[in-house]
């Protein structure tokens, strides 16, 4: 017995030494670390997991910790704020284009980049091509009401995804891509980006980025074994469609007009030295609305349709609020974005939608600067830390919102106007607020106006299963699944 036990003494000492580092880890991360004096829940300190806080810390790690506080969203986020981005943004970077607006960690290329497109995406230029938005819509009515008054369900996660990525596509690329007409993903394009983007958000975190994915070698190996790789399709054909314009740029066919889209905006920036843009730069502010722009768009879309839904009394007012404005314009088929703005309840349904379902529910990692660190909500937060919001805990923080946080109530927009103000600049909606908001915000607050202020005039819709409405899938994006709804059409007097 005596050599058996000796046998096992080896063991023993290491188990010992490994629950005695486990407690020296603990109570150092707990009482000496320099982010000890952070507030939050205990498990926070030692495990990422801990995300569902609704107000002030949510804890913190070693090299990162999280808040939920309107004063440190424009301290992370803000004008002249010192913070940058951290390493995790060079997963966006994309092989054979230049660098883009949401992946560029340096702060003077950034405003440099987001000045030359500004203009593409102001209200102003958006305005120009509202009409290409509308013609998406009319498609998606006609495909929607084909299948009206059967009884059979209609999945609007698949639809309002098409129409999405239709949109973008007369944007960005000069021509729907045909998913509203045809009813299906064509070339691939919106699983080939989902897909990317839950591996490209995930990579991030670990060494080497998503580069084994993007690379040359990737590509090649991916062809060497067959496989099919619809992002490589996609960037191919999306090149195609980007030399083809700047070449019918460059030598203009004599008596044709030019198409006024957002392409039209890209081809015609300048460098930094004044030179036009190149191939690359074009590609990637083109590829990026329609990885970056129809998806969160589409969310919204399903968002608002969901919670109207789901709430009779909003359905009610909202709807009538909609047939007032129609009944004064007889035969008018579409509604402007500058006179559905002018719709209060419509505006506030969409901004409370939106607030407790944004797009995006990753957090928007800010490191610390160095030397120096920061000022977080009082607490010190030494250099180089990485601080983070939770977007969705952010949007139902009790301090901002109340103990009505959770609740779908759109009339918290209208009560009080500086209070709407103030909740317009805290809300987070597609990731980020300030100078580092999503720039196409405008685009798709044009978009799910239209969308919801058409569905409810068209149709009378009613959620199939009101017990689970929809299958959200969460790893960048908060994309909603399987959201099935019952049309019908609607007589009109």
């Amino acid at each position: 017995m005596a050599g058996t036990s000796h046998l096992h003494t080896p063991t023993r000492l290491a188990l010992v030494a490994v629950a005695a580092g486990l407690v020296c880890l603990v109570l150092y991360r707990q009482f000496l670390h320099p982010l000890s004096k952070v507030p939050g829940p205990v498990l926070a300190r030692f495990t990422g997991m801990w995300r569902n806080c609704t107000g002030g810390w949510c804890g913190s790690r070693p090299t990162r910790c999280s808040i939920v506080d309107e004063a440190a969203a424009r301290a992370l986020y803000g004008h002249g704020t010192q913070v940058v981005k951290t390493d995790w943004y060079e997963t966006w970077d994309v092989p054979g284009t230049a660098s883009g607006l949401f992946a560029t960690r340096d702060r003077t290329e950034h405003s440099f980049l987001r000045r030359r497109v500004s203009r593409a995406f102001s209200m102003t230029a958006i305005l120009e091509f509202e009409a290409y938005i509308q013609g998406c819509f009319v498609l998606l009515l006609d495909q929607l009401s084909a299948r009206a008054d059967s009884g059979k369900a209609v999945d609007m996660a698949e639809w309002t995804n098409a129409v999405a990525y239709d949109i973008v596509g007369e944007l960005a690329y000069g021509s729907q891509l045909g998913h509203v007409r045809t009813g299906s993903d064509v070339m691939g394009i919106r699983q080939a980006i989902l897909t990317g983007f839950f591996w490209m958000a995930n990579l991030g975190h670990y060494p080497g980025k998503s580069r084994f994915l993007t690379s040359p070698t990737a590509a090649a190996f991916t062809r060497w074994l067959g496989i099919p790789n619809s992002f490589l399709h996609f960037r191919q054909w999306s090149v195609n469609r980007v030399r083809a314009r700047m070449q019918e740029s460059a030598a203009p066919t004599p008596g044709k007009s030019t198409r006024k889209d957002m392409l039209h905006h890209f081809v015609q920036m300048k460098d930094a030295n004044g030179n036009p843009a190149s191939e690359g730069e074009v590609l990637i502010e083109a590829m990026s609305i329609i990885g970056a722009g129809a998806d969160t768009t589409s969310i919204g879309m399903r968002a608002c349709l969901y919670y109207v839904c789901s709430h009779p009394a909003v359905y009610k007012r909202l709807q009538a609020e909609i047939d007032e404005y129609f009944a004064a314009r007889p035969g008018q088929q579409g509604i402007p974005y500058n006179e559905a703005r002018q719709l209060p309840y419509l505006q506030a349904v969409v901004s409370e939608a939106t607030r407790l379902h944004p797009s995006i529910v990753y957090q928007l990692l800010r490191r610390a600067p160095s030397p120096g660190g920061m000022t977080v909500a009082g607490h010190a937060i030494p250099a180089g830390t990485a601080v983070d919001i939770s977007p969705r805990a952010q949007n139902r923080d009790r301090a901002v919102w109340g103990e009505d946080a959770d609740c779908f109530r759109p009339e918290r927009w209208l009560e009080d106007p500086v209070r709407a103000r103030y909740f317009e600049s805290v809300t987070m909606t597609f990731g980020g607020n300030g100078p580092r908001m999503c720039i196409g915000r405008n685009i798709a607050l044009v978009e799910m106006l239209k969308f919801i202020a058409l569905m409810l005039h068209t149709f009378d819709i009613e959620l199939v299963d009101t017990t689970r409405p929809w299958r959200i899938e969460s790893f960048w994006f908060a994309y909603q699944h399987e959201m099935y709804v019952r049309p019908w059409k609607r007589m009109k007097s």
